[in-house]
């Protein structure tokens, strides 16, 4: 792999950059790809953010939130397609394979644009040209800030770029309780808190922030759609489309739902169905040392973190996929009842 890091000279002012990031993206993908926007902003590069699917809008906040463009919007959909050939290099962040972009993922594999991966989930696929690549960083964000740090323009970060940082940081984190919270994540968001970056304000707009339909929305699946399997010392939740309609659910209303599960007295890992119109989305959290990315990636088309992953059931409704989960649920018995006699 060619480091990043050591080729700041490849990028020079006026070039064109698409930076994009994975399908139905979470705070790390949306802080990381704004905040390297506004990086190269001021260094005189042109970036452009393109998404596979719907910005959510608690992350509308972020400095140029309002020029990304949406691959599942017709208009941005044409404009992407006449102008791909246009940049000089483009960045693929908080993703390390190209199926996770979706409708996109024709785009950037059939051009010869130098591509470059900033990314910190494991197993990276050999589709991109340069790597800023590292499984021990607890978020693509904090490559972000390595990577203007390592290239000496640390000092470019205000306010509004390090809320983007901090965004990603926070929310890979679980808010600093999950295992990858090093001291150098604390160094880092020490760093940008004396560069005047509001947490408290970044928390409220991504935590405190929710209509009324997505908080009816989150009361419905721990009331109605969570289950207790005791067996399995699992957490098991799922929402069907006609849940999803009841309560008007928009991009990024479940994000997070899924830890709720882990809230269970005993559960040591936690699963959440949501069904689509082409099939069936699974997330999957734990707590250590119990890991769930082998699981997903194994039987669900999946992978991630140790502790959080997610995996698909395609072509499937809610009835099929829960036969196929419980299917393979004993498969794990051993790995659960290791865990749960620590």
């Amino acid at each position: 792999m060619n480091s990043l890091l050591a080729n700041r000279k490849l990028f020079k002012e006026g070039q064109k950059i698409l930076i994009t990031t994975h399908y139905n993206p979470d705070a790390d993908a949306i802080g990381s790809s704004l905040s390297l926007k506004n990086y190269f902003d001021k260094i005189g590069l042109k970036p452009q953010v393109w998404l596979p699917s719907s910005l959510p809008h608690h992350f509308s906040w972020m400095k140029g939130a309002q020029e990304v463009l949406d691959f599942e919007k017709a208009a941005d959909r044409q404009i992407m397609q006449d102008s791909i050939g246009d940049f000089d290099w483009i960045f693929c962040l908080d993703f390390s394979g190209i199926g996770r972009i979706h409708g996109l993922s024709n785009l950037i594999k059939n051009t010869s644009t130098p591509k470059v991966i900033i990314d910190h989930h494991l197993d990276p696929e050999n589709f991109a040209d340069y790597y800023l690549h590292d499984t021990k960083a607890a978020s693509t964000c904090e490559l972000i800030f390595r990577l203007m740090q390592d290239w000496g323009d640390k000092s470019l970060i205000d306010s509004e770029l390090g809320a983007c940082m901090y965004a990603g940081i926070m929310a890979d984190t679980g808010s600093f309780r999950h295992p990858n919270t090093t001291s150098e994540v604390h160094k880092i968001v020490a760093e940008l808190i004396d560069l005047g970056v509001n947490t408290n304000r970044v928390h409220r707009k991504i935590f405190d922030s929710s209509s009324i339909d997505r908080l009816r929305f989150l009361g419905h699946l721990l009331s109605k759609r969570l289950e207790y399997l005791s067996e399995y010392h699992l957490a098991l939740m799922w929402l069907t489309e006609e849940d999803q309609k009841q309560f008007h659910s928009q991009a990024g209303d479940t994000e997070g739902f899924v830890n709720y599960g882990l809230q269970v007295e005993g559960a040591i890992w936690a699963i959440l169905l949501i069904e689509r119109n082409d099939g069936v989305k699974l997330s999957f959290r734990s707590i250590e040392p119990f890991a769930v990315n082998q699981f997903a990636a194994q039987y669900f088309e999946g992978g991630g973190h140790k502790n959080a992953s997610g995996g698909r059931i395609p072509k499937s409704n809610m009835e099929d996929a829960k036969k196929i989960l419980m299917d393979v649920l004993p498969l794990q018995l051993d790995q659960i009842n290791q865990v749960k006699n620590l």
